[in-house]
């Protein structure tokens, strides 16, 4: 049986013996720099799906962003009646054609996946335009500002594909080292 993480708390507990695990298998540590969830998974632990996704966006995004994060999710759910991964341009293009925002009167439907982050951070939403055409655009907008703000995490072929090296990377070795917390800070105004 797996060694199980419910918590980022219970994934700092074992970031040492996770590191070390890392640093004995340069494979896995490169692709890790591309998913360190599904890295942390190889190694053969198992996140509690009900906390896997507040884990990533914490490692991804911080304390404070991961939290918005989650209400938004929140809100978005109260506001249909059902889960909506924000992140899945599918799910959300299923969801704007459920609720009659899809397909545009004019014949111009936007892209519905979310916006690419890119250095300088990311472009317009291509689902601004339809803002005001149902309540749930304006958290999932919100939603997708702040996701944008850090890459997404590789999906799980990207990571299968560098890990077993049939697509390298520039990357020829990661390092990584342990540190006491520092405090949050405002995920607009600090760049990490």
């Amino acid at each position: 049986m797996a060694d199980q993480i419910n918590t980022f708390a219970d994934l700092q507990a074992r970031a040492g013996v996770i590191l070390a695990r890392l640093s004995a298998a340069p494979a896995v540590a490169i692709a890790a720099a591309t998913n360190p969830l599904l890295a942390v998974e190889h190694l053969g632990y198992e996140f509690n799906p009900d906390t896997r996704t507040g884990i990533g966006d914490r490692i991804r995004l911080g304390p404070s962003a991961a939290e918005k994060l989650a209400e938004l999710r929140t809100a978005i759910a109260r506001l249909v009646d059902r889960q909506v991964d924000p992140d899945d341009g599918r799910a959300v293009r299923r969801l704007l054609t459920d609720l009659g925002v899809l397909p545009c009167p004019d014949g111009t439907d936007p892209d519905t996946d979310p916006p690419r982050w890119q250095p300088g951070g990311a472009g317009p939403d291509p689902l601004e335009p339809l803002r005001d055409r149902h309540p749930v655009l304006e958290p999932l907008l919100e939603y997708r500002r702040i996701s944008a703000r850090r890459p997404r995490f590789a999906p799980p072929h990207a990571f299968a594909a560098i890990l077993s090296g049939a697509v390298t990377t520039p990357l020829t070795a990661v390092r990584g080292r342990l540190q006491s917390p520092a405090p949050d800070p405002e995920p607009d105004t600090h760049p990490r």
